[in-house]
C-alpha cells in the first residue's frame, strides 16, 4: 500500500482554501486597462471549482510575473487534484522560496512531496511547518499518518491526540487510534476509541463485528452481547449470527451459543471460524459425535490451524483416542513452536503412552521456554525418569502393560465385537462402554504380572504380543477384554 492512500484526498482542504481571501490588487500591471484580471477570475474559478479554466487564468497571472504564494497555492492544489504530480512539487517549492514561513505553503509542498513518494523531504516540511502552527490540522494528520506508516505508533498516536484537541475529531481519527490501541493489546481503550467512532458515524456490520470481538478480548460480556444483538438487527445472517453465538459461548451460556453457532453454519457452511466454535461447544455440552463431524470439517478447511489441531486432539484424547490425538497435538506443536499448552498437553499423551524418552525431550524444550516454572518442570522431569526406570524392571519382570475394558450383558458385549471387528480404537469403546474403574483412562490398568491374574484371565493374555488383544473372557455375567499395549 502506497503512504499516498492514507491521506484524505485534497478536496477536504481544498474547502478550507476556498475560504482563503486571496487579495489581488486590481488593476495589475501587465494587463491591458480594462481588459478582464486573469488573477481575480482564475481565483473565483479556483473557487467554484472550475479547475481547467481556473489553470489558465492563473498560469496566464504568473506569465505575466504576478509571481505569489495566493497564485501558487491555488495552482499546487489543482496539480495534486488531477495527477500532475511534478508539476505541483514545482509550484509548491516556488511559493515556499517566496515565503518559507507560510504554513500553508509547506503544508502543500510537503503534500506535494509526499505525491511523487518523497516521504522524509515531506515530513521534514511538515516538521518545520508544525513549528510555526503547533495546531494545523492539515499537518498534525500528515504526520501521524507518516508515523503510523512507519510503525511509530507511540508518535502517531501522541499526534493524534494533539489533533483532537486542535479541533478535528473526526472519524478516521478514532480508528486509526483504534487500530494503534489494539496492535498494543490496550483492549479497553481500543474500546473507548471504537465506542466513539460509533457515536460519531452508523457503524456497519463490519465495525459492529470488530467492536464484539474486542469486547471479549476485553472481557466486556455485556457490552459485547449488546453489540452482538446490534449486529443482528442491522444484518440477521450467518457472520452476525456466529457473532453473538461466540459472545454466549464465552458468557458460558452454552444453550443459546448452540442455537446460533448452528444456524450460522446452516447458513454459510464456508464459516470456518464458526464451525469450530461450533465444535467446541457441542464438545462442552456431551454431544462428541456432532462435535467430531464438525472439527474434521474445519480441519478439512484449515489444516494449518494449529489451535484447530490442538483442540480436536484434546476432544480425541477424551474420547479414548489417544494416538491420533497425539498426532494432532504434536502437529499443533509444530505449526506454532511457541504454542506451550500444546507442547504440555502432548508431554502428558506421551507419559501416558509410556513414550518417556521424546516426554523428556520435550520438557528439555520448555525449560528453555519457560524460565519460570523451572521448579514445576524439574519435578515432572523426575517423575518420568523413575516412570522410564518403573518400565525397564517391569519388562525385565516380565510384566504386561495392559488396556481393559468390561461390560454386563450380552447385547452390549455384541455391540463392542461389532465395533471392534470394524476396527474402531480400543481405547474409545473402554471410554464409551466398560464399568471398570480405569474407563476414564481408556482402560489403562498399568503394568501387570500374569502370575498374579486368576484364570481364565491369565490364560487370556499370556499370549499377546504387544498391541494385541485378547479372547474375550466371561465370569459372572462379566464380559472382559484386554490389549497389551508399550
Amino acid at each position: 500500500m502506497t503512504l499516498n492512500r492514507l491521506f484524505v484526498p485534497a478536496g477536504r482542504f481544498l474547502l478550507r482554501f476556498f475560504a482563503l481571501a486571496l487579495v489581488i490588487s486590481s488593476p495589475v500591471l501587465g494587463f491591458a486597462q480594462g481588459s478582464e484580471d486573469p488573477c481575480q477570475t482564475g481565483e473565483q474559478l479556483f473557487r467554484a471549482g472550475d479547475f481547467e479554466k481556473a489553470r489558465i487564468d492563473l498560469q496566464l497571472c504568473l506569465d505575466a510575473g504576478q509571481e505569489s504564494t495566493d497564485i501558487l497555492l491555488p495552482l499546487t492544489v489543482m496539480a495534486i487534484r488531477t495527477g500532475r504530480k511534478e508539476e505541483a512539487v514545482g509550484y509548491s517549492g516556488r511559493a515556499k522560496a517566496i515565503d518559507p514561513q507560510n504554513v500553508e505553503a509547506l503544508y502543500w509542498h510537503g503534500r506535494a512531496l509526499l505525491e511523487v513518494g518523497r516521504f522524509q523531504e515531506a515530513r521534514l516540511e511538515w516538521e518545520s511547518g508544525l513549528g510555526i502552527a503547533a495546531d494545523h490540522l492539515g499537518i498534525l494528520e500528515g504526520l501521524a499518518k507518516l508515523a503510523a506508516a512507519d510503525g511509530e505508533m507511540a508518535k502517531a498516536y501522541n499526534i493524534l491526540t494533539q489533533l483532537q484537541r486542535s479541533g478535528m475529531d473526526e472519524p478516521w481519527v478514532h480508528r486509526l487510534m483504534a487500530d494503534i490501541t489494539a496492535g498494543k493489546g490496550l483492549w479497553n481503550q481500543t474500546l473507548v476509541h471504537l465506542n466513539d467512532l460509533m457515536v460519531m458515524e452508523e457503524p456497519d456490520l463490519d465495525l459492529l463485528m470488530l467492536a464484539t470481538e474486542i469486547s471479549l478480548v476485553a472481557e466486556d460480556m455485556d457490552g459485547a452481547l449488546d453489540l452482538g444483538r446490534r449486529a443482528i438487527l442491522l444484518q440477521p445472517g450467518a457472520a452476525s449470527y456466529g457473532a453473538i453465538g461466540e459472545v454466549f459461548f464465552a458468557r458460558d451460556e452454552t444453550d443459546s451459543a448452540l442455537v446460533y453457532l448452528r444456524k450460522a453454519v446452516e447458513l454459510d457452511s464456508e464459516a470456518h471460524r464458526v464451525r469450530f466454535n461450533l465444535a467446541n461447544v457441542l464438545e462442552v455440552m456431551g454431544l462428541v459425535e456432532e462435535a467430531d463431524g464438525h472439527f474434521r470439517a474445519f480441519l478439512l478447511a484449515e489444516p494449518n490451524d494449529p489451535i484447530g489441531q490442538f483442540n480436536f486432539g484434546i476432544h480425541l484424547q477424551k474420547m479414548g483416542r489417544l494416538e491420533e490425538a497425539l498426532e494432532h497435538v504434536s502437529l499443533s506443536v509444530i505449526l506454532d513452536p511457541s504454542l506451550l499448552s500444546a507442547r504440555v498437553v502432548r508431554i502428558q499423551m506421551l507419559e501416558i503412552l509410556g513414550r518417556y524418552d521424546e516426554a523428556l525431550r520435550d520438557i528439555a524444550y520448555l525449560r528453555e521456554s519457560d524460565p519460570e516454572s523451572q521448579s514445576e518442570l524439574s519435578e515432572w522431569e523426575r517423575k518420568i525418569r523413575l516412570s522410564r526406570e518403573s518400565l525397564v524392571a517391569a519388562h525385565h519382570e516380565g510384566q504386561f502393560h495392559l488396556l481393559h475394558l468390561v461390560v454386563e450383558g450380552s447385547d452390549v458385549w455384541k455391540v463392542v465385537l461389532q465395533e471392534l471387528a470394524e476396527g474402531k480404537d480400543f481405547s474409545s469403546l473402554v471410554v464409551r462402554f466398560s464399568m471398570g474403574p480405569a474407563a476414564a483412562k481408556g482402560g489403562d490398568i498399568g503394568w501387570i504380572d500374569p502370575e498374579d491374574m486368576v484364570e481364565p484371565m491369565r490364560s487370556a493374555i499370556m499370549g499377546l504380543g504387544v498391541n494385541e488383544i485378547s479372547p474375550p473372557v466371561e465370569t459372572g455375567g462379566l464380559y472382559h477384554i484386554f490389549k497389551r499395549i508399550p
